[in-house]
């Protein structure tokens, strides 16, 4: 991808314009992600207490059973918001879809492997391994670039 920066004086807000030959899944991924707004928390429950999530500290989200769960570093909370619901929040960051249950942050993703036939297992920065299901491994490859 070829990217420019063209200095404007006078103007007070960025603009940006895609130039493409056809707009592909990554071509509307991106404009999406350059108009989705900046999502400043999410609320979590534990032990009856709201605590303010900074989605940058998410490392998974979950569901399991009736419940949506999120992991920290440090906690694991309840989540009042459905997957879908999460998931467009969270559109435009480093938050993927990577199974019908669960939702990753891919800035705590440590590794990769691919050493099981036609699956892929990640590797979190808290030692957390989530599988990634074959439905989304196209999405998933897209977005890492390989």
């Amino acid at each position: 991808m070829e990217v420019e920066i063209s200095l404007e004086p006078g103007r007070s807000e960025p603009k940006v314009i895609i130039l493409t030959g056809e707009i592909t899944a990554a071509v509307a991924d991106l404009a999406r992600r350059l108009t989705a707004g900046e999502l400043r928390f999410l609320p979590g429950w534990q032990n009856g207490e709201v605590f303010l999530l900074d989605p940058k500290q998410i490392r998974r989200i979950w569901a399991e059973g009736q419940a949506v769960l999120a992991r920290t570093e440090s906690a694991v909370l309840s989540l009042k918001l459905r997957l879908y619901e999460l998931e467009d929040r969270l559109s435009g960051s480093a938050f993927l879809r990577v199974s019908h249950g669960e939702i990753v942050n891919f800035d705590h993703v440590k590794s990769l492997d691919f050493s099981m036939a036609g699956t892929l297992s990640l590797r979190l920065d808290n030692g957390d391994a989530v599988f990634v299901s074959r439905r989304y491994m196209a999405k998933i490859k897209s977005y890492l670039g390989i």
